[in-house]
């Protein structure tokens, strides 16, 4: 969708770099830019996240609003790139956030891209409730998007944004949050890419920080002693920690199931976060327990689109069962244990039939009985 907005190469492609480089990168490690890693973050902030949006993100929440005339907030726009990618078909666009050289980037961003319908908002993370309810409390959104920011986000602040962001919304307006990591998870695939980091202790998490196969990472607790748990709380959560259908439970409300349009089992999510067997084994957690939630929250990455709809809620579209690899990796499993056990039955057989032949068949005639009986039921 919207081809003909994706940036793979050419001259604007140069000219957003050569922006960025200038602004949100100029007080990066020079000889970090220049490792894979900083290739990485320069090409994720310069065109792929952008262009994910436009691949992936703008059709999907386009399937539940038409976004001609649409107001959208956005709540930590960072450099742009969704930014960029919704203001080619909404009418105006607000951008929050709280890192000044990002935003700088952003705006660089949007002039190279020749769009004009965005205003960029610089509020530190205690006045941004403030400054939402000042701006928009009166008109109103018809969309806000957060766009991986809840996990960067503390506790108290992701719930007051939630509930603030829930308020704002008209009528038929939406909530979309995206690209955001799954708490109940094994891995830490966001962050420091090990496994259960991000469910320890903070003092835990700190201590094994080091650990991390990331760069830099393990140095941002070096100190973590020094500081109150308060601090190392809110530094763990700026690097990013996952979210859980908890979070949404106390922000819009027990009900907030009734609410939720898409999940992140649409074609334009599985075609960006494929479904894995981790997740999966979650999904077959949250069914065997009864879990109430929705199954959108078994996902390895939160895509959800949530409808402040007044009259009854539309039936959430159950996830198509041929995603599905849990029950295929399971079914593999299984024929493998029943493989092994026919083999072992084999085995017996043949041991069975030799004390048949021999002078203690009595004894064997006793043993044959119940196994062919055995072998009948395993059949």
């Amino acid at each position: 969708m919207h081809q003909e907005y994706i940036i793979e190469d050419g001259e604007k492609l140069r000219q957003i770099e050569a922006a960025l480089r200038d602004s949100y990168f100029k007080n990066y490690d020079p000889a970090f830019l220049e490792t894979e890693a900083g290739k990485e973050d320069i090409k994720a902030n310069v065109f792929r996240r952008y262009n994910n949006s436009l691949t992936h993100v703008v059709p999907w929440v386009a399937r539940h609003i038409d976004l001609r005339g649409k107001t959208l907030v956005e709540i930590g726009s960072g450099t742009g790139s969704s930014t960029a990618a919704f203001a080619h078909f909404v009418e105006k666009i607000d951008g929050y956030d709280i890192d000044a050289q990002a935003l700088a980037g952003a705006r660089a961003r949007l002039e190279v891209m020749g769009l004009r319908n965005a205003a960029l908002h610089l509020v530190a993370a205690e006045e941004l409730m403030a400054a939402l309810r000042r701006n928009h409390a009166e008109e109103g959104a018809d969309i806000v998007l957060l766009f991986a920011v809840l996990e960067h986000q503390t506790i108290r602040e992701r719930h007051e944004t939630l509930k603030l962001c829930w308020e704002l919304l008209k009528p038929g307006g939406l909530l979309v949050v995206t690209e955001t990591p799954n708490l109940l998870h094994y891995g830490d695939l966001h962050t420091s890419q090990l496994p259960f980091l991000h469910l320890l202790p903070s003092a835990l998490y700190a201590r094994y920080a080091d650990r991390s196969p990331r760069e830099g990472f393990g140095k941002g607790f070096a100190n973590f002693a020094a500081i109150s748990v308060e601090e190392l709380d809110t530094a763990i959560m700026r690097w990013g920690r996952g979210v859980s259908f908890h979070d949404f439970e106390l922000a819009i409300g027990k009900e907030h199931g009734r609410y939720l349009v898409a999940s992140g089992f649409e074609p334009e999510m599985l075609s960006w976060f494929d479904v894995t067997l981790d997740e999966e084994l979650l999904r077959h957690y949250f069914l065997f327990a009864h879990v109430d939630a929705p199954l959108g929250f078994s996902r390895v990455v939160l895509n959800l689109i949530y409808k402040k709809h007044d009259g009854p809620p539309p039936e959430l579209t159950p996830p198509p069962e041929s995603i599905f690899v849990a029950d295929k990796y399971l079914l593999r499993e299984q024929n493998f244990v029943i493989s092994s056990l026919n083999e072992r039955l084999a085995a017996a057989e043949q041991q069975l039939r030799e004390v048949l032949s021999s002078k203690r068949w009595r004894i064997g005639n006793f043993i044959a009985a119940p196994y062919r009986k055995l072998k009948e039921l395993l059949r």
